[in-house]
């Protein structure tokens, strides 16, 4: 990887301020995910009442990615960075005040409000403010910079919990407001390089129907949406497939930490080679990595050395997709309906995390944890042939380029020659 060229991408108008705005708000998530189910437990809740808690937090959360759109016509770029922000810090402060279901489902709903517009604006702001060429590299520093706060404070959770009181645990959930002195440069930025709202670009023409969009961008919406069932499976799961808390924490922290450093790796190298073959290359490894947790996590017991090989290897499919499928994403779509696939794959994203954890769940029920992680490499196998059979759009030559690439080439007609 080139350090230049990651320079001349921070050096960027509006990418600082959307590295900070991404870090806060994401730190202000990866801390209450686990916490705020614990403090429902701590309030009398069952286990199906902090189930609850995420699944508000989900649903909420692809709601408010339906409504950007209208946010952004309606009140521009900075003012909905900024109620993003808001929306999903302060709630925080309500909620450490009361411990019991329906105030903590309350305030979560209104969090995961925020976390959909945050999600949405900025892979959307990644794409718009990448250099010329740079695109996979700015987006995969973006998902290290919301990927850092996840590795650090996900496997500290428990930590915390048992060190701290909850409330104030709680209550440190506020860390998204401190994005807030970026938001409105950040906003500003976007809206200089688009021109205004997404229906204001007249550089890139009219945004094509939703139906149109999706049938683009089907394949990687497909690979992002069971990478990430993988993965949320996992780190829904962790503790109850691992024998101790220790050892669910190293395996925690295997798979994020190499996610981390995959999806900002994989945004690089998105920029410089096709994408087709190492999208195969990391579905192949995804189904690797499950194929060696469903062995280590027999009914006897985990074996540890094959468990966290296969952390580490689905931990790199798992970062390193997220970037590539989003860059692909984008390219298949092109630039007018950059908000569109911004939408699509965040959903994507958040649908994949929930059915994962849904599906394993259900699969340790009626079987064992093992049987359910054997299913998922098999279906990542279909997902690797499906990806090398799938016939790809010639480089360069996204919806949006066409038709000013004809404009250029095409000759005018023949006039007929005068005769002498």
């Amino acid at each position: 990887m080139s350090e230049r060229a990651t320079e001349s991408v921070l050096r960027s108008p509006g990418i600082p301020h959307l590295l900070t705005v991404g870090a806060f708000c994401f730190a202000g998530l990866a801390l209450l995910l686990p916490v705020s189910p614990a403090w429902a437990v701590a309030g009398g809740a069952d286990e199906f009442g902090a189930g609850l808690v995420t699944a508000v937090l989900m649903a909420a959360t692809v709601l408010a990615q339906l409504c950007v759109r209208t946010a952004l016509r309606t009140i521009g770029w900075p003012r909905t960075l900024a109620l993003g922000a808001l929306l999903l810090g302060l709630p925080a402060l309500v909620q450490s005040l009361s411990d019991h279901l329906v105030p903590i489902l309350v305030t979560t709903a209104l969090r995961g409000a925020g976390f959909g517009i945050v999600t949405v604006c900025g892979a959307t702001a990644a794409a718009a403010l990448a250099p010329r060429g740079r695109q996979g590299a700015a987006i995969g520093l973006y998902g290290l910079a919301v990927a850092l706060p996840q590795v650090i404070l996900t496997p500290a959770a428990p930590w915390l919990m048992g060190t701290f009181a909850l409330p104030a645990i709680v209550a440190c959930g506020v860390l998204p407001v401190l994005a807030l002195p970026w938001t409105r440069a950040l906003g500003r930025a976007v809206e200089a390089r688009t021109d205004g709202p997404p229906t204001q670009d007249g550089r890139t023409g009219h945004p094509a129907p939703a139906a149109t969009v999706l049938r683009r961008i089907l394949l990687p919406l497909t690979v992002l949406l069971l990478v990430t069932a993988a993965g949320g499976a996992v780190l829904t799961f962790a503790p109850q497939f691992t024998s101790t808390p220790a050892l669910a924490a190293t395996g925690l922290l295997a798979l994020t930490a190499t996610a981390a450093l995959a999806r900002w790796g994989c945004g690089e190298l998105a920029d410089r080679i096709a994408l087709r073959p190492i999208t195969a290359l990391l579905a192949s490894t995804a189904c690797a990595g499950l194929a060696l947790i469903a062995l280590a996590v027999g009914p006897d017991g985990e074996t540890v050395l094959p468990l966290l090989a296969g952390l580490l290897l689905l931990g790199t499919a798992y970062g390193g997709l997220q970037s590539l499928t989003l860059v692909q994403a984008f390219d298949l779509a092109g630039a007018e309906d950059r908000h569109m696939t911004s939408v699509a794959w965040n959903i994507g994203y958040d649908a994949g995390t929930g059915l994962g954890s849904l599906a394993l769940g259900l699969a340790a029920q009626a079987a064992t944890f093992s049987a359910g992680f054997a299913v998922m490499s098999a279906v990542m196998a279909a997902v690797v042939l499906a990806v090398l059979l799938t016939p790809g759009r010639p480089a360069g030559r996204t919806a949006g380029d066409r038709p000013r690439t004809r404009s250029r080439t095409r000759r005018s007609p023949a006039r007929p020659r005068k005769l002498p």
